[in-house]
């Protein structure tokens, strides 16, 4: 396990993610401002808590977790609560900034929660009982996404889950979809991508493992549990 702590030498912080992402993530100001849970449900209608809570059920107390992404707003907290003071949370994340600021927000409170500074794409030796990928999955370029699907599914326990988070294809009558398509070209280029290909379409040994879909808001987000094939044992 990592302790409690950041590590001197910074991560090196990805050419996509200081070319589109490092103004947000980088920024001490708009940290604080989107770390407010208020805010964040207005500017998701409503689902930044569903979404939350909805990964949150899919974790059980005294678990071992990881957490690719420090998010923003409370589903940290909430998550590291459920957990409880018998398991252990590991939040992965290449930005100092973001790490810091979860860090300064948790530490006392979830003394288990363990912040550790690297490229989520650099490969880990534990095994989890639970892998969280929260809205990270849109922001990474193609051969990033597939490479990062495959290699967290290579550390978890043997009844082990990942949990993925993040944008779907929304319904075709959907009022917000065609600015959403228009933001994300402007802004987040690699997100369309998730309107394209099923997540479970990037696993190398796709026949080993299980998968189950429940999408929200008109099908704009969704939720993918991926587990081992029980018959693999």
């Amino acid at each position: 396990m990592a302790k409690s702590k950041i590590v001197d030498n910074p991560a090196t912080i990805p050419l996509y993610q200081q070319e589109f992402y490092s103004c947000l993530y980088e920024n001490k100001f708009l940290t604080k401002l989107f770390n407010h849970q208020r805010f964040l449900n207005i500017l998701t209608f409503g689902y930044s808590k569903k979404l939350a809570d909805a990964c949150i059920a899919e974790v059980n107390p005294h678990q071992q977790v990881l957490q690719l992404g420090a998010t923003f707003g409370d589903q940290l907290g909430q998550l590291a609560s459920k957990i409880g003071v018998y398991g252990s949370l590991d939040v992965v994340d290449v930005s100092l900034t973001q790490l810091r600021y979860v860090r300064s927000k948790y530490r006392f409170t979830y003394p288990y929660m363990n912040f550790i500074n690297r490229d989520v794409t650099v490969p880990f030796s534990g095994k989890y009982d639970v892998i969280i990928c929260y809205m990270l999955l849109h922001e990474l370029p193609l051969p990033t996404k597939s490479k990062l699907i495959n290699q967290i599914l290579a550390n978890l326990a043997p009844e082990g889950k990942v949990v993925f988070i993040d944008y779907n294809n929304a319904v075709w009558w959907h009022p917000l979809k065609w600015f959403v398509k228009m933001f994300n070209r402007l802004y987040q280029p690699f997100a369309e991508r998730m309107w394209q290909t099923e997540i479970k379409d990037y696993i190398v040994n796709r026949n080993s493992y299980e998968w189950h879909k429940t999408t929200y808001f008109g099908k704009m987000y969704q939720k993918v549990v991926i587990t081992r094939k029980s018959n693999l044992y």
